[in-house]
């Protein structure tokens, strides 16, 4: 038996369809075999109540236990008119929603984006999000989000302890993952509208919750590493560096230090 309301799900949310799993190495992984064998209608939600082998950019990993909220959102670009140049913006629009849903869902913390796809609560990471696309399937995107609620961080690995975080550790409380869930994807579904709409609200959000701006950054960027002062995000949600060199701006790449 799934261990979230899946009518509830399809009833309150854009979702079309639901794949749960009970156990899976990554939701992004299955997402992506599924949309590849044109098994399923979209909006798609990929779900499962512990993911073995999560994904982050690069070569990171995500670790979760039980109580994790780990998901996969796989949409149709082209039925939501989100057009190929919105695509960048996915990682840290989604980001946004992620920040907007627990801005309600809990009150008085500090809560911020980490270019490009983490999601800070109190200053140490609480969510995580990856993008992909589909080569098969070149109009789909998915969206791979992994939120910690009610996996507390006790008996993480000693090098997590003071950099991440979840709700529970936060709150001393549990929450109802399928509320949780619902709320989240209600505000992603706004938040793609606003993308859509290219309404200028995006982009001062974003900016309002930056954790960055202001700070020295070293950022790898595949082929080099760049590092400087962050002057925020732009209306395309580049991160700006000042470097030695002048300004830059940033459309991919990871943070590896923060100075």
């Amino acid at each position: 038996m799934a261990a979230f309301d899946i009518d509830r799900i399809l009833a309150e949310t854009m979702v079309r369809h639901v794949e749960y799993r009970p156990e899976v190495p990554s939701t992004n992984d299955l997402a992506i075999s599924l949309a590849s064998a044109n098994a399923i209608t979209f909006p798609s939600l990929t779900i499962t109540d512990r993911q073995t082998g999560g994904r982050g950019r690069g070569s990171n990993r995500w670790w979760a236990t039980d109580g994790a909220l780990t998901f996969s959102l796989t949409l149709d670009t082209q039925a939501l008119q989100l057009e190929p140049r919105d695509w960048p913006k996915m990682s840290l629009t989604t980001g946004l929603a992620v920040c907007e849903m627990l801005e309600g869902l809990i009150a008085d913390r500090r809560i911020h984006l980490k270019w490009p796809n983490d999601v800070y609560l109190e200053g140490r990471k609480v969510c995580g999000v990856l993008v992909e696309t589909i080569a098969q399937r070149p109009r789909l995107i998915v969206i791979g989000i992994g939120i910690n609620v009610n996996n507390s961080f006790a008996g993480a690995p000693q090098e997590l302890l003071s950099i991440a975080t979840s709700l529970t550790d936060m709150t001393d409380r549990s929450f109802e993952l399928t509320e949780v869930l619902i709320s989240q994807l209600q505000h992603i579904e706004r938040r793609i509208a606003s993308v859509v709409a290219n309404s200028e609200d995006l982009a001062e959000s974003w900016r309002a919750r930056c954790m960055l701006e202001g700070r020295t950054l070293s950022i790898d960027l595949g082929t080099r590493r760049l590092t400087g002062v962050c002057h925020g995000i732009d209306d395309e949600g580049a991160l700006i560096i000042q470097a030695e060199g002048g300004i830059e701006r940033c459309f991919a790449g990871v943070v590896s230090q923060i100075l």
